[in-house]
This record gives C-alpha cells, structure tokens and sequence, in this order.
C-alpha cells in the first residue's frame, strides 16, 4: 500500500480509479501550470463484490467498459480501494529509516501494531520526529501512519486491473487517497485542526488533520448503504425504492436516517471529544466527502447529531475544470464522491 507524500514521478496526465464498494470513479487530472485540471471523469455502478469468488472477471469487465469513456489511452492508474480488510492506524518506532519501519512491520507486524497482520500487505509513512520521556528521560522516536489490507483482497484488485489491461502504479486505501486530495484543496489552515470524514457505502474514514497531517485515523464500516437499508427495514422497501426515498428526503424520511446515522455521529463526537481532552485544543472544523456528502440533509441531519456543523468538501472546485464545457455542473454535483480519485492521480502529479 502506498500512502501520501512526494513522488519521484514526473508527468503531466495522470489517471485516478476509486474502485468504491457500489460505484467505480475515475479521473483524469493533468499539469497546468502550477494548478491541476480535471480533464476528464467518469462514474459507473458497480456490482462486482471483490470479496466474493469469483467477482474478478466481473470487475474486469466493468473497468473496460469504463476505460473505454475516455479520450486519453493512458493505461496506468493510481488506484484507491475500500476494501473490508481495511486497515490504518499510528504507530511509533525509534529514529530509524523508514525502510527498516517497514521491515520491521513485515517481519513482526504484532509486536509493533499489537495484533498479527502476517496476512496484509503493509506499509507505512513517516509523519514526524520527536521524543516522549520514559523514565524522566527523553527517548527520540519517529511517529507512522501504518495502513493495509488482507493480500487476497488487494490481490483480487490487482487481478481485475491487469485482466481490464490496466497498469495500477500503486494501490493505496482510500482513507488515505482523500488527504492526498485535501492537500490540494488548500483547506487546512496553519495551526487548526480540522476534521475529514469520508462517508462511503460501506466505509466510512474519520481523519484529523493537523496541515493536512493524519494525527488520528479512524475506519467505521458504517456508509450510505446502511442508511438506505435501514429505511429499507422500517419502511418494508425494496433496495431501489429505499435509495429513492433517500434522495426525496420527505420529512418521516429524515427522522429514519437520524436513527440509522447515529453510530456515525456519535464515534464522530467521541473521537473528537477525546482528541480535545488529550490535546487541549479545539477542533476548527468538520469536512465531509462522499457519496453521501452529496446530501445537503444528510450533512445537516449529522451536524445536528454531532454537534458541530458539517461542510461538504468538493475538491472539483479546487480543479480547473474549464474542459468539461457543459459537464461543468454535473461533474460539479458528483464532486464530493470523486474525492479518492482525484488523491490517487493528484499524488501522482505532485
């Protein structure tokens, strides 16, 4: 897995997939200049579960079928995944090269993550240096980001880009490829703490960032399917009828999801009730993409829920989107979903 940071790469166009639990996102992002351009994007239903057997082919079939949307032939792409084996967390090591973190990860993933990971690929990014007192000493140590998932899960992903005779550069979870597309969004403002929740289908990441700086990371498999299977529930609905009345937002439907968003909003205060009690501060703000960020309700049903008002994030409006023409509002609509493939192919173009 691959996390944020500078690339060694240098290109001009780069291609970002997100390949989400119900919908595949892609985009392609070019240099200009000192900005990033959305040249081209597109979104497509999904219904090749990777965790199943036998989703692979599936899955192949619909990356082709998006790829052929596009004008540009580039066939590599910076992916972003979120899989259920998901894992990220913060983790501390003595002063070492990040390459011995990372063996160390490898060889004795339960001594250092207090549970045995031997079955995920892992890997890890240097946040900072510092030193904490053992003892009435100071001991030097270096502060990581540690995330990964189970080798079958991202080996199936794998499988299905190669079969779709896609090239992935790098796959990396999709809790991490939206701080990447936070960073561009020049959001994060010095010495404020800002939230970033990332509401998916089925997964949800909490970030706190700290100028554009993971200090926590949270993932909750809690998304917007729940939400509309919980209407599906009380109402005795179809699937496709409950996502329907979701998107209608009728009064009776609202009360239904402040009861089905509730776990989200309550580890959403909790966790920032514990970062403001640690650290003495307060927390600035709360940013949220996704698909369900979409929802001008849901937002605001959750802000009440928390506490704190939640702002939709849209990194599209931090693109040059001057090529989309008459696109401009539709892709503008579909932009807090987007944001995991714009981190994928933004990283790529730093």
């Amino acid at each position: 897995m691959y996390f944020t940071g500078k690339r060694q790469n240098k290109r001009d166009v780069a291609v970002g997939l997100d390949l989400g639990a119900s919908q595949i996102k892609a985009v392609i992002l070019r240099k200009k200049g000192d900005a990033l351009e959305l040249a081209e994007c597109a979104v497509m239903h999904s219904s090749a579960a990777v965790g199943k057997p036998g989703a692979g082919r599936p899955l192949a079939a619909e990356l082709q079928q998006l790829m052929t949307q596009f004008k540009v032939q580039e066939r590599r792409a910076s992916v972003a995944i979120s899989c259920s084996s998901a894992m990220v967390c913060h983790a501390e090591f003595p002063p070492v090269p990040l390459a011995e973190i990372k063996s160390a990860l490898k060889l004795n993933s339960s001594g250092y993550l207090r549970h045995d990971f031997s079955s995920y690929y892992l890997d890890a990014f240097e946040l900072k240096k510092g030193s904490i007192s053992v003892n009435g000493k100071d001991v030097d140590k270096t502060s990581v980001l540690v995330g990964g998932a189970n080798k079958m899960e991202v080996d199936a992903y794998r499988d299905a880009l190669v079969a779709a005779k896609i090239k992935p550069e790098v796959i990396e979870l999709a809790a991490v490829s939206v701080i990447n597309a936070f960073h561009v969004s020049h959001l994060g403002t010095k010495d404020e703490v800002v939230v970033l929740v990332d509401i998916g289908a089925h997964m949800t990441s909490i970030n706190f960032l700290l100028e554009d700086m993971p200090l926590i990371t949270r993932i909750m498999h809690f998304g917007g399917a729940q939400i509309s299977d919980y209407i599906s529930q009380i109402l005795m609905l179809k699937p496709n009828e409950a996502e329907e009345e979701k998107r209608k937002m009728s009064a009776p439907i609202q009360e239904l999801v402040k009861a089905a968003i509730s776990p989200l909003a309550r580890e959403i205060r909790s966790s920032i009730d514990f970062y403001e009690r640690q650290n003495d501060r307060h927390i600035g703000q709360i940013y949220a993409c996704g698909g369900s960020a979409c929802s001008p309700q849901i937002l605001a049903i959750l802000g009440e829920a928390v506490g704190t008002h939640v702002e939709c994030w849209n990194p599209i409006r931090s693109l040059d989107v001057s090529r989309l023409n008459g696109e401009t509002p539709r892709v503008l609509a579909l932009g807090p979903s987007l944001a995991a493939a714009v981190g994928a192919a933004a990283a790529r173009l730093a």
